[in-house]
């Protein structure tokens, strides 16, 4: 899968957002708006690619903590990304509501 097709997909199903002076080999998107502070993140996942475009990691934010990183297993298929990133903003939502 290359960025530009992961990118496509992210933004139309789930209308996620990357941070514009983001550079480098990494986007990290986010749910409704970039927010980068810890105690309030929106972040939902961090994209790494390689030569070609292609997508080499994909770390799943919400999941991971300090000490421990949570990556999808690759390759995967669009319909059990399209779940796992679904799970990924439900946990989000819900850490969410812990916070309130």
């Amino acid at each position: 899968m290359t960025l530009e097709e992961l990118h496509m997909f992210l933004i139309s199903a789930f209308d996620l957002v990357t941070d514009p002076v983001e550079r480098g080999s990494t986007h990290t998107y986010f749910i409704g708006k970039v927010v980068w502070h810890p105690s309030a993140t929106t972040r939902i996942l961090q994209v790494r690619w390689g030569g070609s475009n292609h997508v080499s990691h994909i770390k799943l934010c919400v999941s991971s903590d300090n000490n421990n990183s949570v990556f999808v297993r690759l390759p995967v298929t669009w319909s059990e990304l399209k779940q796992i990133v679904a799970n990924e903003i439900s946990l989000h939502a819900g850490d969410s509501l812990l916070n309130t």
